[in-house]
């Protein structure tokens, strides 16, 4: 439905039920559709695509599918205002930045019925207003180096020289509390002579008495063992969300044989960057 320009009524024109229908009824309707949102419905994804036709929805996953992406959102005209949720707790929409008509600067995350999107509709693509959640790739390569006749800090990232058996750098995280880390991809370059080997896995350091450490579950990459360079990717078995008394660190690991050499420049993790919500 969309807004018809009021009409200009004539002096003692006679209303018709049609021009009443058009702008009055109509219009009032526009209104109580798109300012006071009222309750939501819920809008099911479909090949990617829903289609909005009121200013607050739900979202929730084609065939109540565990997670979802959403590309396009239908309907829209120059100047709506739209309000997104999550329709379960247990389902993630992912709105898909750049796909089909969302703009939005990053992926969204709708991980939760307590995240919310407002946006805007230009004409052309549906633009954020406000974000209770946003996914983003966090840059690191500030490495920690326990013994420098091992690995050796260079403008390339941390190497390790030929000849070196189960040696360790770590590559800190800083994160803020309340982001979930979801996956990580260790960049760099192998050169193999001989027999090589490259681990890394995710740990998180909790503070207690005394200081304890934990492997993240799915935190470990497939190990690196032939030449040439890398991007090994690692997927959490589940977020792990950041708690203020805990810190998370890549553990790398590293062998080379004679005339084996590592470069590992540092690592993109995506993260889910949660902003302030209704019960936070």
């Amino acid at each position: 439905m969309a807004w018809t320009t009021p009409k200009t009524w004539a002096f003692e024109e006679i209303p018709t039920s049609a021009n009443m229908n058009t702008h009055l009824r109509d219009n009032l309707n526009f209104l109580k559709a798109n300012i006071a949102f009222g309750a939501s419905s819920e809008l099911t994804i479909a090949s990617g695509a829903v289609t909005k036709t009121q200013t607050y929805h739900t979202i929730d996953t084609e065939l109540d599918a565990a997670a979802d992406d959403l590309d396009t959102i239908n309907g829209g005209s120059a100047g709506d205002v739209l309000i997104i949720s999550s329709a379960d707790d247990a389902r993630v929409v992912t709105l898909k930045d750049m796909t089909g008509n969302l703009d939005l600067g990053g992926d969204v995350l709708l991980g939760s019925t307590l995240d919310r999107v407002m946006l805007m509709f230009n004409g052309t693509n549906w633009v954020p207003l406000a974000f209770t959640n946003v996914r983003k790739l966090l840059h690191v390569n500030g490495f920690q180096y326990p013994d420098l006749s091992a690995w050796v800090p260079t403008l390339s990232g941390a190497y390790l020289p030929a000849s070196q058996t189960d040696e360790k750098v770590w590559l800190p995280l800083s994160l803020l509390e309340g982001d979930e880390v979801v996956s990580y991809t260790l960049y760099g370059d192998a050169t193999e002579s001989a027999a090589l080997t490259l681990d890394c896995k995710l740990v998180r350091v909790d503070h207690a008495d005394p200081i304890t450490t934990a492997d993240v579950a799915g935190g470990g990459i497939t190990q690196i063992d032939a030449d040439g360079d890398f991007a090994a990717v690692a997927t959490l078995t589940a977020p792990e969300a950041v708690q203020s008394t805990s810190q998370y660190v890549l553990e790398i690991k590293g062998t080379t044989g004679a005339g084996d050499t590592i470069t590992v420049m540092g690592a993109e993790v995506l993260i889910n960057h949660r902003l302030n919500r209704g019960s936070d």
